[in-house]
């Protein structure tokens, strides 16, 4: 978990894309991510298209692999 809290913070994550970082790491579909953080889809899309953006990589199997 400190490793993951470390990479998070070199890639500059806010605390709401921390959290769907971590249940996508976890291996939660967007709408399971979406019901739990009581948002919607679009924004879990965005917040992971943002994390995958300040990871460096284009997806989830990308993003997995750090």
């Amino acid at each position: 978990m400190v490793v993951l809290e470390e990479r998070f913070r070199d890639w500059g994550l806010t605390p709401a894309e921390r959290d769907v970082a971590l249940f996508a790491i976890k291996g939660m579909s967007t709408q399971e991510i979406a019901t739990l953080r009581s948002t919607s889809e679009g924004t879990v899309k965005a917040q992971t298209n943002a994390i995958y953006r300040k990871a460096g990589v284009s997806g989830r199997p990308q993003l997995l692999s750090l």
